[in-house]
């Protein structure tokens, strides 16, 4: 039974294609409206509940109006079908409609519905463009991905819950109240009156205090992430007492806004508990007074008290569901700035699937800057020919990363066009464009994954064999089958650790160029592919490279001169333009930046360096 309820929701589902919405009202409608059967089923078995509790002081009222009958036997055989009627009420619907709708929130509504919304939200997430992370902190990314969908779900479900159930009931109180005596059901009146009075002074200053509190919350979650992301840097610097202070910072930042938006809701409960007590007070002086009069009697009375008892009792638990409402609505609010903000890299609508065939790559007048920075080119023209294996070297903030960043479209040049194979990669998608590009990054990224699955992320479902080939061609097999990780795993199942802290960083760096080399892309782009390699381990891996290279078009970017000296053609960038091109040898004999470049590093290096074990000339120049 449990199990037909939770299939009613593909949790995994494919996610509507268009971005989430960013007015509050739109997003709701978007992440609730495939479950819009299961929010009409449950408001129509909260007004049943709402309805069967409403009775059950009518109930009372009949019992006490029988119980004070003169002839019992005949009153009791007259109530039998009242009897009957309450016992139905109460020994078979209202169960059955609790049970139905605890099926519907613990089976469907809590598990399956948020996952869902926040399986989209990830979906949607993990596809918007890099500058996107750049600009904010995973930590708070990540908390708004698991708090926002909860916060989402739970603020609609206590709208029915609370809100839509004290509604019917007290709409429900008023037909009856009104049946015995119209004046029993003033006092209702004038507390729905006071209770709209009291939410119309309090919602909106709760609303802010919410949102101030949510985001409180989202930035003291992202500095102790941030902290926690950089331990070993917070360990070699001493730097506890820094960490402390920037956290203890935004953590009295959260408290203070927990501490304002709490004290806002405590004169909201008190105020209405005084509103509760002039209801029951208000209720028993008109209906003793009714009673003197003979106008109603003592079953009226006794329905009248327990109706506004229940509604008090109600409104103190829907007072607090209110205020939740609230602080989920302020952390919807909050993850809408992650999960709801604009992508500025899209695939156009009618974006093609890139078909490389030789492996040109062409820059025609290309300009493009950072925000907020100048102009890192400016009319910038390139031409790398299919099967070419380039080198990028230059200054730092050259413009070399920005280069590759461009060409994976990464982001997107202002001006001019970046063609592959005559195809501009701002008509094809993005996917098959990164597809058709395999990268060795400087700064390489590992899962906290197995090696195995590490490698094979390059090419997932390889064969094993595969995966172990590519190694050896990486020079890393050799050091991955002696390792052993804290739980037994061993060689490629052993797991490296966050960002694949438990390797050096050499042996980062061959994983991430096995990858490489397993996805056998016919473009590929190496940043500064040896960098974090001792001489001899560069000198094994340029010779696999200068293999892998061959059918393929590769750009390598390096600071290490060395690993650029095979390359057909060396590009030299010089504050954003193409100071210098040629092979190794010629930009040498030119005397050139390339040259002088040359120079200061073999300077830096002791003989016996492979930058001093080139031809004479090489050395002489």
């Amino acid at each position: 039974m449990f199990e037909r309820f939770e299939k009613l929701v593909d949790v995994t589902a494919p996610p509507p294609r268009e971005q989430p919405p960013q007015s509050l009202r739109a997003l709701y409608r978007y992440f609730l409206s495939e479950h819009r059967r299961l929010f009409l089923a449950l408001m129509l078995i909260g007004s049943g509940v709402a309805i069967a509790d409403a009775m059950v002081p009518v109930f009372i009222g009949w019992i006490v109006t029988l119980v004070g009958a003169t002839d019992r036997q005949a009153a009791f055989t007259a109530a039998l079908p009242t009897l009957g009627l309450m016992a139905a009420v109460f020994l078979l619907l209202r169960p059955a409609l609790l049970l139905l709708d605890l099926m519907l929130r613990n089976s469907l509504l809590v598990p399956r519905v948020t996952s869902r919304i926040r399986w989209v939200s990830h979906w949607h997430l993990i596809r918007k463009p890099w500058a996107f992370f750049q600009n904010d902190q995973a930590g708070r990314i990540a908390s708004r991905v698991m708090h926002l969908p909860g916060a989402l779900r739970e603020s609609v479900e206590a709208g029915i819950r609370a809100v839509w159930y004290i509604a019917i009931y007290g709409g429900t109180s008023l037909l009856l109240l009104c049946q015995a005596d119209w004046r029993l059901a003033l006092p209702v009146l004038a507390w729905f009156l006071g209770y709209g009075l009291l939410l119309r002074r309090y919602v909106p200053r709760l609303r802010v205090l919410a949102g101030a509190n949510a985001q409180a919350y989202s930035a003291l979650m992202g500095r102790i992430v941030d902290s926690y992301s950089n331990i070993l840097m917070v360990k070699l610097f001493a730097r506890q007492d820094s960490e402390d202070a920037y956290a203890r910072e935004a953590l009295e930042a959260h408290d203070l806004a927990q501490r304002r938006h709490m004290r806002m809701i405590t004169s909201f409960i008190f105020g209405l508990a005084l509103l509760n007590t002039a209801l029951l007070a208000g209720t028993a002086g008109i209906g003793i007074h009714l009673w003197l009069q003979g106008l109603v009697g003592a079953g009226a009375l006794a329905m009248a008290l327990p109706l506004c008892w229940q509604m008090a009792s109600t409104a103190g638990w829907v007072a607090w569901e209110i205020a939740g409402i609230f602080e989920n609505v302020a952390g919807v609010k909050d993850g809408m700035q992650s999960i709801a903000a604009p992508s500025t890299l899209t695939d156009l609508p009618q974006a093609k699937l890139l078909a490389v065939t030789r492996g040109e790559i062409r820059f025609e007048d290309v300009r493009f800057g950072y925000e907020g920075r100048p102009e890192v080119f400016s009319g910038f023209n390139l031409t790398i020919r299919p099967g070419e294996q380039v080198g990028i070297v230059g200054r730092s903030g050259a413009g070399k990363s920005t280069l590759v960043y461009l060409l994976l479209r990464l982001f997107d040049a202002r001006e001019g066009r970046i063609l592959v194979d005559g195809q501009d990669i701002r008509e094809v998608t993005q996917e098959s464009l990164r597809a058709a590009i395999g990268v060795v990054t400087q700064d390489v990224a590992l899962m906290n994954r197995s090696i195995l699955d590490n490698i094979r992320y390059g090419q997932p479902g390889a064969p094993p064999a595969d995966v172990a080939c590519a190694a050896r061609q990486a020079q890393a097999d050799g050091f991955i089958r002696a390792l052993r990780d804290e739980d037994g795993r061993e060689g490629y199942a052993a797991i490296v650790g966050e960002r694949g802290v438990k390797l050096s960083g050499g042996q980062r760096q061959r994983i991430a160029m096995a990858r490489a080399i397993l996805k056998d892309a016919p473009i590929m782009i190496m940043d500064e592919p040896t960098a974090a390699l001792d001489s001899e381990a560069e000198q094994a891996i340029q010779a696999e490279l200068q293999a892998l290279g061959r059918g393929r078009t590769m750009i390598t970017i390096a600071h290490r001169l060395s690993t650029l000296m095979r390359m057909d053609r060396i590009l030299v960038l010089d504050g954003g333009r193409l100071a210098e091109q040629g092979t190794h040898r010629e930009l040498l004999e030119r005397g050139g930046l390339y040259a002088s470049l040359w120079r200061h590093q073999a300077d830096a290096l002791e003989p016996g360096h492979s930058l001093f074990r080139q031809e004479p000339e090489q050395a002489v120049a």
